[in-house]
């Protein structure tokens, strides 16, 4: 059944593609997908240790099947486009893409998330954090300084260039200071947020 599902709307997405006509199902299906990613990681709560047992397993559990299912959306059609799914179709297609561990398709990504930024269908936010998460998962420092790790119950910087002129490079795309993210971060998981453990 659930393979039927995926034809169909296969089939839709190349119809609605072919006449520029919002694919309205292909558009539920991605917010939809993207409630229940929230609403899995609203559920993850407690201790640095708590927090990343329940991200594990929500990484199984919704992560992986979500991951499968946007990679069929891409293989059929390529990434969704505002015309294609709406704006908040977008949205939803790239925190699923930003949550998925499948670095292979982010960067076959990475050329239409670069076009989004550069025609501000995408924020600086999400751009940082899509290109910097990308950079870590293939071994490299980061640019933005947006991605973060659990270390030792604190949230901690992943390696970054040039932490000296870090700053200039957030204000050159529209982001705030570090400082300020930092703070943000603090508040939403509740933890020590530090630039290194040597702090």
């Amino acid at each position: 059944m659930r393979l039927l599902s995926t034809v169909v709307v296969v089939i839709l997405s190349h119809i609605a593609a072919a006449y520029g006509q919002t694919n309205q199902e292909l558009r539920a299906e991605l917010l939809a997908m993207r409630a229940l990613d929230q609403k899995a990681r609203d559920e993850c709560s407690g201790n640095a240790d708590e927090q990343l047992k329940c991200y594990m397993k929500m990484s199984e559990d919704v992560d992986k099947p979500n991951t499968k299912r946007i990679n069929e959306i891409y293989n059929a059609g390529g990434f969704p486009t505002v015309k294609l799914v709406g704006r908040d179709g977008v949205d939803a297609f790239f925190l699923l893409l930003q949550h998925s561990n499948d670095t292979a398709l982010k960067q076959k990504c990475l050329p239409s998330i670069e076009r989004a930024f550069r025609e501000k269908v995408m924020s600086a936010n999400n751009y940082s954090n899509f290109t910097d998460r990308l950079l870590v998962a293939l071994g490299k420092p980061q640019i933005y300084g947006a991605n973060f790790e659990m270390k030792d119950g604190k949230m901690v910087m992943s390696p970054t260039i040039d932490l000296k002129n870090l700053d200039k490079r957030r204000k050159s795309i529209g982001l705030p200071p570090i400082a300020e993210y930092m703070k943000m971060l603090k508040e939403a998981y509740k933890l020590e947020v530090v630039i290194s453990l040597k702090n």
